[in-house]
């Protein structure tokens, strides 16, 4: 189920508290840092740092509330999307075996695209879509292949 605005705002909140050890409302790359490697991840302080970078809207070199309310509801929007694809995949993939046949795939086409294919366009959709050869599309093929077309 979809989280309200509030809930994601809250969602923030909490966050910021985990992070913002000295409490002055910002998160440093630092604090990140700190946080992060208390836990057991081993992540570099260099890439935080572009991380960081990469959110900070107003260039003070720290994380202020807004800015990770808009990391929270990024982060919630890809959640939900997720979510919906993996629904869409569940559909397509009839004997619930977690990867979708080529035999599932030209049914899902023909239904839901009002597509009827050709077992050589078929073929070349398989080839496409299949990275790991296996003659089978996974989630995760599904995933990126649906997010080429964005």
């Amino acid at each position: 189920m979809a989280k309200t605005y509030e809930e994601v705002e809250t969602d923030a909140h909490i966050a910021m508290g985990l992070f913002d050890h000295d409490e002055n409302g910002l998160i440093t790359v630092d604090e990140f840092y700190r946080t992060f490697t208390k836990n057991g991840y081993e992540i570099d302080k260099e890439e935080l740092s572009v991380i960081v970078q990469n959110v900070d809207q107003d260039g003070d070199g720290a994380i202020n509330f807004s800015e990770m309310l808009t990391i929270m509801i990024r982060m919630h929007k890809q959640s939900r999307e997720s979510q919906n694809l993996q629904k869409v995949f569940e559909v397509m993939d009839k004997d619930g075996n977690k990867r979708i046949s080529k035999t599932e795939l030209k049914k899902a086409l023909k239904l839901y695209g009002n597509k009827k294919v050709s077992a050589s366009e078929l073929d070349k959709i398989m080839i496409e879509v299949d990275f790991d050869n296996d003659g089978y599309i996974s989630f995760v093929e599904f995933a990126n292949c649906v997010h080429l077309f964005k």
